[in-house]
């Protein structure tokens, strides 16, 4: 038995069920009356009754039919890429507003589509390219290994071969940190459980892992550790966000330079400020910094991929907070981490 649902069906079943209904009440009317006459009148008159409500019936059974040919040919087009059939003029009918919207839409589609794509070529050539370094310092460290191993009686050429090797080592570290971060953002596994706790030991977490980098270009860090300032967090992820911000700000100051971390309460959230005496940043791209692999063309010469900021705002904003820049060309930057001084809202 045929159980699917078409117009065709409605419109005929419709159309019976109405005669069948007129017929009944007029054999009725004959059966009571018993006048032949008035029998005859109103066989007529349902006879002429029924041909107006199947013309009407079929009037609206042939738009709706037109109305869903047009309907499946405009969404068979997009699916075949054809914009052209979206493009038409329509007079302010049902079917105009839906082809205006599915216009909105394919667009929206389209957008969508060549943004991920743009950002999948992207991703793939950065990753390559790291890939690429890898592979380089991999074969220039078994090269230097060689040569330490042959020059082991010269002291100042394995003190030479020794630091080449530090300095080859710290790139690699480097390179596979920004394969873990990209890691992070592709497999989604950023999920804060953040609560209301202090910030003092998130602070210090981020700085540990960034004091050596410091040292090594003679970076003057301060900050006053206080266990009475609290926030909304969590603090695995925050000291990620807060070393992402600290390691850009240790990579873009010159030696000699420093770095301050403070935190102050505020009505409705806590400021961890931290400022730099680095390079700063043009004013027209603040607006870009947080943008995933987005680099300045004044720093493409040094180390970065580009990640580590859009890692931290995406961290904080998980936690419903923000950030806030500061910052002018040659004079350093300010960045604001603006984290909940209170619970969550429900």
């Amino acid at each position: 038995m045929d159980k699917k649902f078409s117009l065709k069906k409605v419109y005929i079943v419709s159309t019976l069920l109405f005669a069948v209904i007129l017929l009944s009440t007029y054999l009725l009317l004959y059966s009571i009356t018993s006048d032949l006459k008035v029998f005859f009148l109103f066989t007529y008159y349902t006879i002429f009754l029924l041909a107006c409500v199947a013309i009407v019936l079929y009037g609206i059974f042939h738009r709706l039919t037109l109305f869903t040919n047009e309907l499946n040919k405009t969404l068979e087009n997009m699916i075949d890429g054809n914009i052209s059939c979206l493009e038409e003029q329509y007079d302010e009918t049902l079917l105009s507003q839906i082809h205006h919207h599915l216009h909105r839409l394919y667009h929206i589609l389209e957008a969508a589509k060549n943004s991920a794509h743009t950002e999948k070529l992207r991703l793939q050539e950065l990753i390559s390219d790291i890939s690429h370094q890898l592979k380089t310092l991999m074969t220039t460290l078994r090269l230097n290994e060689s040569s330490i191993e042959r020059e082991i009686s010269d002291p100042n050429k394995l003190q030479s071969l020794l630091h080449t090797n530090t300095l080859l080592l710290s790139k690699l570290e480097f390179l596979l940190l920004s394969l873990v971060k990209i890691s992070r953002l592709e497999t989604g596994i950023i999920t804060p459980a953040p609560g209301y706790q202090a910030i003092g030991n998130t602070i210090l977490t981020a700085l540990e892992n960034i004091v050596l980098a410091a040292a090594e270009k003679k970076i003057e860090i301060e900050f006053h550790y206080s266990d009475e300032y609290k926030a909304y967090h969590d603090p695995k992820w925050t000291s990620e966000a807060i070393y992402n911000i600290l390691d850009n700000a240790v990579k873009y100051t010159n030696e000699n330079g420093y770095i301050s971390i403070e935190v102050s309460t505020l009505e409705s959230y806590t400021k961890i400020s931290i400022k730099d005496s680095g390079i700063g940043i043009r004013e027209s791209e603040i607006p870009h910094i947080f943008q995933r692999f987005y680099r300045s063309p004044s720093v493409k010469d040094l180390p970065g991929v580009g990640i580590g900021l859009h890692l931290a705002q995406d961290i904080i904003a998980r936690q419903y907070g923000f950030i806030h820049v500061l910052s002018a060309l040659g004079i350093g930057s300010t960045f604001e981490i603006f984290l909940l001084n209170g619970d969550a809202p429900k």
